[in-house]
């Protein structure tokens, strides 16, 4: 009998998934930038806590469009 290697068997992620999860994350970053940016130059606390926010966002963003769901 005839099988298939695992590799065939396991659920890839869709390639249009992987490239919006890429470009949501490209988006998170950049604002973070510009928050970052924005908050250097105000005298307030909460455009570092948004960027910060939007940085780990970036991050998750790209972990989810790298990542094998298989592993």
């Amino acid at each position: 009998m005839l099988r298939r290697p695992s590799s065939d068997i396991r659920p890839q992620q869709p390639p249009v998934e992987r490239v919006l999860f890429v470009v949501l994350s490209v988006a998170f970053a950049v604002t973070a930038a510009l928050q970052f940016f924005l908050a250097d130059a105000m005298s307030v606390w909460w455009p570092f806590v948004l960027a910060a926010a939007l940085t780990v966002a970036s991050l998750i963003c790209l972990y989810a469009a790298l990542h094998d769901p298989g592993d």
